[in-house]
C-alpha cells in the first residue's frame, strides 16, 4: 500500500484515479482548492501556496500533479502562476520531504504542431502550438532535472484529450482526430494506478503517451506499455461521465 497526494484531486479525473486507488487498498490525500469527496483525506488548499503544499507532501510515497490551468488561456494572467510557480512547488516539495515519486500530467498539446496523419512517437519531439502546451514543455524538463538532480524517480505523462464536461464532450467527437486521442476516465485511473505501483529506481526519468485505444492509432503507446504494462480498455465514446 501506498500514501498517494493527488493535486487537483476534486476534478472529476482526479476523483476517478483517487477511487481506482482507494479501491486498490492505497492511502490517498487529496489536494485541491476544493473539497474532495469520498476520499481518504481531502486537504483544501492551494498549489500556489509553498508551505501549504510542502505539508501536504510529507510522508507521501507518490505524488500526482494534475493541478493547473488545463487549457489555452492568457499566459500571464492565466497560466503562468498555477502552471509555472504552482508547478514549482510542488517539485520543489516532493525534492525536500523525500518522496520517491513524482508523475507529473504533461498534455498531447506538446505535439499538435506534428501531422497526426502518421503514429506521433516520444522520440519525434515536442511541436508546441500555444503557450498552454509551452507551461507543460517545462513541467516536463522541470521533471527531468529534478528526475537527475535529486535522484527522484519521474514520469511524465503526455494525456490525451480528457473531457472535462458534456460540452467538452462534444467538441472533441466534432474534431476529425478527437476520438483518436481521447482518454477516457476509466483508462486514465487505470494508468496512474500502474504508474504508482510500478516499481522505478531513483533518478529514472521516463515521458509516456496516455490514450484510449483509438481506430486509427496517432499516439505511440508503447512506451506506456513497456513502463507500466498499461493496455488501454475503452474507446471513443466509452468510459467518461458525460455521455
Amino acid at each position: 500500500m501506498s500514501k498517494v497526494l493527488i493535486t487537483g484531486s476534486s476534478g472529476g479525473v482526479g476523483r476517478a484515479i483517487s477511487q481506482e486507488l482507494m479501491r486498490n487498498g492505497h492511502e490517498v490525500y487529496g489536494f485541491d482548492r476544493l473539497e474532495t469527496p469520498d476520499i481518504d483525506l481531502s486537504i483544501v488548499g492551494d498549489i500556489l501556496d509553498r508551505e501549504v503544499v510542502l505539508e501536504a507532501a510529507s510522508g507521501k510515497d507518490a505524488v500526482i500533479h494534475l493541478a493547473a490551468e488545463p487549457d489555452e488561456a492568457d499566459f500571464i494572467e492565466k497560466l503562468i502562476e498555477p502552471n509555472v510557480r504552482g508547478l514549482y512547488h510542488v517539485c520543489d516539495a516532493v525534492q525536500r520531504q523525500g518522496v520517491p515519486k513524482l508523475i507529473l500530467a504533461s498534455t498531447v498539446q506538446v505535439v499538435l504542431g506534428h501531422s497526426l496523419d502518421e503514429l506521433v512517437k516520444i522520440e519525434d519531439g515536442p511541436r508546441i502550438t500555444n503557450h498552454y502546451a509551452l507551461t507543460k514543455l517545462w513541467a516536463e524538463d522541470m521533471g527531468e532535472m529534478y528526475a537527475r538532480m535529486n535522484d527522484l524517480a519521474v514520469i511524465a505523462v503526455r494525456l490525451g484529450w480528457l473531457p472535462r464536461s458534456k460540452a467538452h464532450a462534444e467538441e472533441l467527437g466534432a474534431t476529425p482526430w478527437g476520438p483518436d486521442v481521447y482518454f477516457s476516465h476509466n483508462d486514465a485511473a487505470r494508468f496512474f494506478k500502474a504508474c504508482v505501483e510500478v516499481a522505478l529506481e531513483p533518478g529514472r526519468f521516463e515521458i509516456v503517451f496516455a490514450s484510449s485505444r483509438a481506430k486509427k492509432p496517432r499516439l505511440d503507446l508503447g512506451p506506456a506499455k513497456r513502463l507500466v504494462g498499461f493496455e488501454p480498455q475503452d474507446i471513443w465514446p466509452e468510459g467518461h461521465p458525460f455521455i
